[in-house]
């Protein structure tokens, strides 16, 4: 008890010294109550009226006379001024609309039903809208030009999704295919040539449908069909087949402008583990039927996923690494699009005046597609086929749902709407670009001999371009500095030694806006190091 007493002695003996004179003089030393009520009064009413100044600067800035973003919309409540999205199908609206409206909600956009308004801002066409749809398009257009408009399918994009035509172009990435019954001889002088080789065939339909693999003598050669090699060798992870999908935006046709979704990938594994030679179950090999699995159902990619926080790409890059550089696997997708694009560009060209008088189209039409892509046990890539109108539906995953709202954003918002995401609805953000902007800087440009634009080098500067070439080459500026988390397929990216040393020679049997574009690019890359891989 008496060390109780103590303490307590000691405690009070410590609070009676801490109000010492000199801590009462310090108090005594501030401002008086007065002084302060004072400045207080005089100085308050000024700090409200300058927020109340630079608020209405700032909501002036931007002309909301005839546009209101959405920010704004949810301040002034004004509906009728956000950005109009329409949506369309020849049947039922499909699930997936569901999210695709979410999206462009978020985006600031309003749904308008397929009775509603003729006017509207972005056309989202389930199916291919056909040559109908374009001609009214364009009639429209020419009338009121409306050149904030977007149309999700490209005139002729046929030429690159139809599974018929992309087999039978062929390609480097694509596995041997015929088409069935035409090319009947030309499949059996395949299989007697090279049959030392003991390859599998599979059977598919030209447009949807299962794949079936089957031994030679038990294919169907009489009805429409597509038969092409099956890769036998899959990559597998956790003994699981897989295919990747990798999603592409294209932006134009002339000059070519296409951009991969280098941020993430949609996987998709089979039912049942994978056993070489065992095809009688459908679901060990093919990852489009019921049963397929997605990737968190695969233990050891939902740990990188959600305990180590990976993408979806580094997963399948640490899996890639126990096999070689996973960085092949990249390059070869790349260079897979890319030979597809270029080889279907001219096909395409072919449809870009049907309909008529649609050749003033440029920077209307966009098309988002999904490459689906097979890994071997080599890390060789196969290019399966190309999916026009991606399925973006919310998954009943929480991961799904968030993967595909990602993929969504980077597609709608970075180079397709980078006019209303920046000014606002019906309001262009190329009317804003100066010619400074995309002027290459180049020294040629400066020169005695560039003033008639004469020179071949001369074309890339600015005062030698056309109207019509300003403004393409103002799309592909608008379109780079949105392009978020999208990288550059073609023309394709190159480190600033590749532009200095590249040889334009084999530009020579590209299109005029091909060229250009190209040259334009390497131009601004050589200038500024942020145009360059």
């Amino acid at each position: 008890m008496a060390i109780i007493k103590k303490t307590r002695e000691r405690t009070r003996e410590r609070t009676r010294t801490r109000t010492t004179p000199d801590h009462v003089d310090m108090a005594n030393r501030m401002p008086n109550n007065n002084v302060m009520k004072c400045f207080t009064a005089v100085f308050k009413p000024l700090i409200f009226t300058q927020l109340v100044l630079c608020t209405i600067l700032l909501w002036t800035q931007v002309d909301v006379s005839n546009h209101c973003s959405y920010a704004k919309c949810i301040v002034c409540n004004e509906p009728s001024k956000m950005p109009i999205l329409r949506l369309w199908s020849s049947t039922e609206l499909p699930d997936y609309f569901d999210n695709i409206q979410n999206i462009f909600n978020r985006l600031g956009y309003r749904n308008q039903p397929m009775s509603g308004s003729p006017s509207w801002d972005v056309y989202w066409c389930h199916e291919y809208p056909g040559r109908e749809f374009f001609s009214r398009f364009v009639n429209a257009r020419r009338s009121t030009d409306p050149a904030y408009q977007k149309v999700n399918h490209f005139p002729g994009i046929g030429e690159i999704v139809t599974k018929s035509r992309l087999v039978k172009e062929g390609g480097k990435f694509i596995p041997p295919a015929f088409l069935i019954p035409e090319e009947k001889d030309a499949f059996f002088k395949e299989v007697n040539d090279n049959a030392a080789k003991n390859r599998t065939w599979m059977q598919k339909g030209r447009h949807q449908g299962g794949v079936l693999i089957k031994d030679t003598k038990d294919l169907d050669l009489k009805s429409p069909t597509i038969i092409q090699e099956f890769v036998a060798n899959p990559f597998l992870i956790e003994g699981y087949k897989f295919n990747m999908g990798v999603y592409i935006v294209l932006t134009s046709i002339d000059p070519l402008r296409a951009y991969i979704l280098d941020s993430t990938v949609s996987l998709r594994f089979g039912g049942k583990k994978y056993i070489h030679g065992n095809y009688v179950d459908g679901t060990t090999y093919n990852t489009d039927i019921k049963g397929r699995q997605m990737s968190y159902s695969i233990a050891s990619i939902w740990t990188k996923l959600k305990r180590f926080a990976y993408g979806r790409i580094k997963t399948l890059n640490h899996h890639f690494q126990e096999k070689g550089n996973s960085s092949i696997v990249r390059k070869q997708i790349y260079e897979a699009v890319r030979d597809v694009l270029v080889t279907r560009e001219r096909p395409m060209q072919l449809h870009k005046n049907s309909p008529p008088n649609s050749n003033n189209l440029q920077g209307i039409f966009f098309e988002i597609m999904r490459c689906d892509f097979l890994i071997d046990d080599n890390l060789g890539v196969h290019l399966i086929e190309i999916n026009m109108s991606p399925d973006l539906s919310a998954d009943s995953h929480p991961s799904e749902k968030i993967f595909k709202e990602h993929v969504g954003f980077n597609c709608f918002h970075g180079p397709l709407l980078t006019d209303v995401r920046k000014h606002g609805v019906r309001s262009s953000s190329l009317s804003s670009l100066r010619v400074s902007d995309i002027n290459a800087g180049i020294a040629v440009c400066f020169t005695p001999k560039c003033v008639e634009c004469q020179e071949k080098d001369c074309s890339i500067c600015t005062h030698c371009m056309s109207k019509e070439a300003v403004y393409m080459i103002k799309l592909a500026y608008a379109e780079h500095i949105n392009r978020q988390n999208l990288r550059r397929v073609y023309p394709e990216e190159m480190t600033r030694e590749e532009a200095v040393t590249y040889d334009d020679t084999e530009d020579v049997n590209l299109s005029v806006n091909n060229r250009l574009t190209r040259a334009w690019f390497r131009a601004k890359c050589i200038g500024d190091s942020y145009w360059c891989n």
